[in-house]
């Protein structure tokens, strides 16, 4: 059935490269070690990364020198696969698993740390998923989260770029009319069901946590700054390109004849696409490209005082 292909393509509307793309610049490479300490990471140290996508997070968490090991468990078997492939190419402790962060398939008491990273907001039973975490921590053990206080980048298409970039406007245009069809066959809402950014803290202490503790961390992403390493800027373009060809590629199979997308106006998106990353790839040093996003990350953790 179409509703069962939407489904399908939902996947396909966060591929493996979107989740890579839009969590590269989640948190800075300065802030890794401070991060690694609020959740809790030290030696001897086993975690569970609960909706652990495609392992951005869980790579974060065991890419220190403190040595511990790491589960990531996710439903989608994309994820999964990308996860495990990314943590063997950088010979990184961790192992990833496809399950269900409402039914997780471990013992009582089984880790030191279980946290999630942008999960929360997404999962349709917070409270379940929470009661699992707490089943599978050790007394006395964290729990963690990191939420995203705005989904939306703030100047998506908004940027400001120099007057030879003839594709800026077409690709403004054309971007808007795919987004709004993909957003009629999946609603962004069907993915931000869970608990509210704000309401996490409440949640974590609602849930019995003690020691509730509270951490911002800024994100900023342009591909002007300078800061950013030229490896960094051209895997992000790479990610930028795969992900929004996939997209559209799996968008254009799906079955209904009204998908409201022509060949053409797909084959010119693709090419608008393009030509944009040629231009970026281009343009690496340029300071005066700047379309940016910026915002906030909350980072909660709690402690799960509980009897054996």
């Amino acid at each position: 059935s179409m509703e069962k292909e939407i489904k399908k393509w939902s996947v396909y509307f966060q591929n493996p490269e979107f989740l890579e793309r839009t969590r590269m610049f989640l948190i800075q490479k300065e802030l890794y070690p401070l991060v690694r300490n609020w959740c809790g990471v030290k030696d001897n140290v086993r975690l569970l990364d609960v909706g652990c996508g495609t392992g951005y997070f869980t790579r974060l968490l065991v890419s220190g020198d403190e040595d511990v090991s790491a589960v990531g468990i996710d439903m989608e078997e994309p994820f999964i696969e990308y996860a495990r492939e990314k943590a063997e190419e950088l010979g990184l402790p961790a192992e990833f698993i496809i399950g269900d962060a409402l039914a997780l398939p471990f013992e009582d008491n089984t880790f030191d740390i279980v946290t999630s990273h942008t999960f929360l907001t997404s999962v349709p039973d917070p409270e379940k998923a929470m009661s699992e975490m707490k089943r599978v921590v050790k007394p006395g053990g964290i729990i963690s989260s990191v939420t995203a206080m705005n989904f939306m980048p703030a100047c998506n298409n908004e940027g400001e770029y120099p007057e030879e970039c003839t594709w800026v406007e077409d690709l403004k245009k054309e971007y808007m009319k795919i987004y709004t069809k993909y957003f009629s066959a999946d609603p962004l809402e069907t993915r931000i069901k869970g608990v509210k950014c704000s309401d996490v803290p409440k949640f974590f202490t609602g849930q019995g946590l003690k020691d509730v503790s509270l951490y911002p961390i800024g994100k900023v992403f342009t591909l002007s700054n300078a800061a950013v390493s030229d490896e960094d800027k051209l895997r992000y373009i790479e990610l930028f390109y795969a992900s929004e060809i996939k997209k559209l590629d799996a968008f254009m199979e799906l079955p209904d004849e009204d998908i409201g997308i022509t060949e053409e106006d797909a084959e010119r998106f693709r090419s608008l696409i393009g030509q944009k990353c040629k231009w970026l790839r281009d343009h690496l040093h340029d300071n005066y490209a700047w379309e940016w996003q910026g915002g906030a990350n909350l980072l909660v953790t709690g402690i799960c005082n509980k009897q054996r």
